[in-house]
């Protein structure tokens, strides 16, 4: 990678930025890079929320309302 990687070039390593598997000469390309273009730094952010949003879909009963809650355990309970 370049010193100053194109937005094409970042876009396809961020999981690996993310991860911190990248050399430290393409770490340093990436992170310069990402302090001089903002939609590149925004994308980064984006990647970094998806363990987060992630987990927040996968359990939609932490958050559901007390009458789907209620809903959700008679269903539960007619199927056992």
């Amino acid at each position: 990678m370049k010193l100053l990687p194109k937005c094409n070039e970042v876009e396809a390593r961020l999981t690996e930025y993310t991860e911190g598997t990248l050399s430290f000469g393409d770490r340093f390309g990436m992170r310069l890079h990402l302090l001089l273009c903002h939609p590149c730094a925004a994308l980064l952010r984006g990647v970094r929320l998806l363990p987060s949003l992630g987990k927040h879909l996968l359990s939609p009963t932490a958050t559901a309302p007390p009458e789907a809650l209620k809903a959700l355990e008679t269903v539960r309970q007619r199927i056992k």
